[in-house]
């Protein structure tokens, strides 16, 4: 089904199936509708696994990690990731006033959820590609899972296995897949639209800006950024030539002067306390 539909989107090979479970139905077709609705559930199964066989149960589990993160953070006033792991989400908890914008939501379905997303809400967490703690209902509207007592993992895997509902995040394998996917959730379409509107500084940690990502430099060098700051892991000459080949090209494409340099990324001390 992936290879058929030509995505790594669990959820569009999901929708697909269940959408095939109502013609199979329809047609009089139950038998092969129950298997259908098996395979459905054995994708959903497979991302519970995905997730709980990667991810750390609880934030306790890193707690060596997040004075130094914290440290990192409180320099910026606004946060974008691109990740979808539960770190960022963590580490905000020691951070004052770093908030995701769903503060001013209700808790929803006996406190396992937060939400809706308001734009009036102090936000500084944007997730550009959505996140595992994210999830989308019917009517578009986002929430954010909680710790329900077994930690916001259990919430989540809970919520996939057992309510047939996937995370909310972007894992389209080319950037105009993504960027559409991110045009189809208004949650996502705030995120990248206030990436686009910075006059403030950048800072680029972790990331390599490859091809599959270029609609975030489009967007950074499309804004009123007043410099962009990249880091490189171990610089030396040819990742050096590399790297400003690549934001030469972006900066090109952005239309706009915003200068760029480098530096290097371990000196960022992020994940220890040196």
């Amino acid at each position: 089904m992936f290879d058929g539909l030509d995505t790594v989107d669990f959820e569009a090979v999901i929708r697909a199936l269940e959408d095939a479970i109502v013609v199979e139905r329809a047609y009089g077709n139950d038998d092969h509708a129950r298997e259908l609705e098996t395979d459905a559930q054995v994708v959903r199964e497979a991302l519970v696994t995905a997730v709980n066989a990667t991810h750390p149960a609880h934030r306790d589990e890193l707690v060596f990690k997040y004075e130094s993160a914290a440290a990192f953070l409180k320099h910026f006033g606004s946060v974008f990731s691109l990740n979808y792991d539960l770190l960022l989400y963590w580490v905000s908890f020691e951070v004052p006033k770093l908030y995701d914008g769903f503060a001013l939501g209700k808790k929803h379905r006996d406190g396992r959820f937060q939400g809706p997303l308001q734009e009036a809400a102090y936000c500084q967490i944007f997730n550009l590609h959505g996140g595992l703690h994210l999830f989308q209902d019917k009517i578009g509207d986002v929430y954010k899972a909680l710790d329900h007592g077994s930690g916001v993992r259990a919430t989540i895997t809970d919520e996939i296995a057992k309510h047939g509902n996937l995370p909310l995040y972007v894992a389209e394998g080319n950037w105009q897949a993504k960027l559409k996917k991110i045009n189809s959730v208004e949650y996502l379409r705030h995120c990248y639209r206030t990436l686009k509107e910075t006059t403030a500084n950048v800072f680029v940690f972790g990331h390599s800006a490859d091809q599959n990502d270029s609609h975030i430099y489009h967007a950074i060098f499309g804004s009123k950024a007043k410099h962009v700051w990249f880091g490189i892991y171990k610089p030396d000459a040819d990742n050096l030539r590399e790297f400003d080949a690549k934001l030469t090209a972006f900066h090109a494409i952005g239309g706009r002067k915003v200068s760029y340099s480098f530096f290097e990324a371990e000196t960022a001390h992020v994940w220890n306390a040196e």
